[in-house]
């Protein structure tokens, strides 16, 4: 036991890191506060990964094992530097190496995930296409509301056609309460006005041979809440004896108590006047049905209505690739897959057996395209009241569901993004703050590249990511320390795209050569030149700086972090060469990377 507590925490043979160090105060702070620092950070970012998941139970499957999984990456980063500051006074190198050991583990597995999911983020769609697609969903989104709003008008209109159609008519329409006497009335007959039944009772306006053969009929109807009907006739001095239809029917307050009737009177004397105006008003919801159907045309609604043996007997507006017939007759198990029908048919038989309305969404293969849906299911009823079928309203979600997961493509994406871009200043930090004599130097240094990092992305952003034009992305760089329209600067070279990974490196490179010039190069002095042109040979772009005029160049001494960034991680991650010459008449610099590494 004691010899592994002695691997893991050290012994006296073993010195802690501070003492490599010589214990200076700065070299242990530096090392210190960097460790600790970063500790926090890693800590910080899965807290927040870890309280996203949370708080996002929706995200289930590899999408959340891999949130998970970058969690104990992270985590086990903290751990080492943890261990890393701990070293500068006690030696548990044994420790320190076990926790090294897990987290090489646990970033070789990260890196595994992360290629194989290169595929998918790559088929990410851009911003710019979700921001097309959202527009073109909202001018469909405002194409449908106009439509349903001139569907309103007309069925409004219709309803006044069709009080208008009553309007001296044989059809008189009124409600009686429960003492039967008058609370409304449509299309009085015989020279009445409205204002003159309201309040009256059948005794009041009626022969009294007429109100006693009627109040039976309405008082069985209060009775039992069955529709009844009668004939009866009533002279008059213009048009002699009239004969009637009188339909009752029982009204019911918000309670379902019966507190009156409601009544129809049909002169049947006018009979074929009648059935003309009833085909006037068929006309004229056929016309209602036509606009309607006119009104669903390219919408994502879909109506339809079954009958009792879920055979479709009417369609409107069906999915994308199907005409109404293809329905007419058939039932869902003729129609579709036993995996869509599993999905359909209890639901609709259950709407049927119950009386009560369903609503499902779910997915299903449409002529080859699989779509979303959102299905309303209703009863209807024949004129008894007894279900004789069901109706449907399906809502086409497929572009909504597309939507939400371009959505969660693209938020994954930006958290990969952030991640590299956050490695890619810890270790700009870390490089510059080893090569730097003091925190001003630091500062001076970290700031302007990240500021340089931030002229890329502002280039990159403007163009959502797509790439960079080389000339904007040259002038973006040249312009943080001149004014790029100087007579001291020439540029030259076609207009050239590279992609958003090339220009980010590029501008790397491009800031730390424009800093050496406005310090130590061509752009210190008033008659310096600078000259910055690209060509396209044999399959690679070939990018020249050169700088002349200045101060005589005298080769560094030491190789600095501007150096280092050039030859090391520029030109490797552009799959390049970075060739610099510290000549004494003015440094020049030439970057040679593959064409593919641009963007059409």
């Amino acid at each position: 036991m004691s010899e592994i507590v002695s691997y893991l925490f050290g012994a006296a043979a073993f010195m802690p890191h501070g003492y490599c160090l010589l214990w200076r105060p700065d070299l242990v702070a530096i090392h210190a506060i960097s460790d600790a620092l970063i500790a926090l950070a890693y800590i910080a970012i899965p807290l927040m990964i870890f309280g996203f998941l949370r708080k996002r139970p929706d995200i289930q499957g590899n999408s959340r094992k891999i949130g998970y999984l970058f969690i104990a990456f992270i985590l086990a980063c903290a751990l080492t530097h943890l261990t890393a500051l701990v070293t500068l006074w006690w030696p548990i190198y044994g420790a320190q190496g076990l926790i090294k050991l897990v987290t090489a583990l646990v970033s070789v597995a990260t890196a595994v995930v992360v290629w194989r999911v290169r595929p998918m983020l790559l088929a990410i769609p851009s911003l710019k296409d979700l921001e097309r697609a959202n527009d073109m969903l909202k001018a469909e989104n405002l194409q449908l509301s106009d439509k349903v709003g001139r569907s309103r008008r007309e069925i409004r209109r219709i309803n006044e056609r069709f009080e208008t159609a009553l309007t001296g008519s044989n059809i008189s329409v009124f409600t009686q309460d429960k003492d039967l006497r008058y609370t409304w009335i449509h299309n009085p007959r015989f020279g009445m006005e409205a204002d003159e039944v309201i309040g009256c009772t059948d005794q009041d306006l009626l022969p009294e041979e007429t109100a006693a053969e009627l109040e039976p009929v309405k008082r069985q109807v209060m009775e039992t809440g069955e529709t009844a009907s009668t004939y009866f006739a009533l002279d008059s001095e213009e048009t002699g004896t009239v004969s009637l239809d009188l339909i009752v029917h029982p009204t019911r307050d918000s309670s379902g108590e019966i507190d009156g009737v409601l009544c129809t009177a049909i002169d049947m004397t006018e009979k074929n006047l009648y059935e003309i105006r009833l085909a006037s008003l068929a006309s004229q919801l056929a016309e209602a049905n036509r606009r309607f159907e006119k009104a669903l045309d390219g919408s994502l609604t879909t109506v339809f209505e079954q009958d009792l043996d879920l055979k479709y007997i009417h369609v409107v507006n069906p999915s994308p690739g199907f005409k109404p017939d293809f329905f007419i007759g058939k039932s869902d198990d003729e129609l579709f897959p036993e995996e869509d029908q599993l999905k359909l048919i209890p639901v609709k038989k259950k709407v049927l057996e119950t009386g009560e309305s369903a609503v499902i969404e779910f997915d299903m293969d449409m002529n080859g395209v699989n779509r979303s849906y959102n299905m309303r299911m209703e009863p209807s009823r024949d004129k008894e009241g007894r279900i004789a079928g069901l109706i449907g309203i399906s809502i086409d979600l497929t572009h909504k569901r597309e939507n939400e997961r371009q959505m969660h493509l693209v938020m994954r994406e930006l958290t990969h993004r952030s991640k590299n871009l956050l490695a890619v200043i810890q270790a700009m930090a870390r490089q510059t703050a080893a090569r730097s004599d003091n925190t001003e130097d630091f500062v001076e240094s970290f700031a302007a590249r990240l500021q340089a990092m931030a002229a890329s992305h502002d280039l990159l952003v403007s163009q959502s990511w797509y790439g960079a034009d080389l000339k904007e992305l040259v002038l973006a760089h040249l312009a943080q320390s001149i004014d790029p329209g100087s007579p001291q600067i020439e540029i030259e070279g076609d207009p050239h795209s590279i992609t958003a990974d090339a220009a980010q490196n590029l501008g790397l490179a491009l800031h730390e050569l424009t800093t050496n010039a406005a310090k130590y190069g061509a752009l210190s002095v008033l008659g310096g030149k600078l000259s910055v042109s690209w060509t396209t040979v044999d399959g690679r772009i070939r990018l020249v700086w050169k700088e002349s005029g200045g101060p005589e160049v005298v080769p560094p001494r030491r190789n600095g972090f501007g150096r280092m960034l050039l030859e090391r991680l520029v030109g490797p991650a552009l799959d390049g060469d970075v060739t610099i010459d510290f000549a004494p008449e003015g440094v020049s610099c030439v970057v040679e990377f593959p064409v593919r590494k641009t963007s059409s």
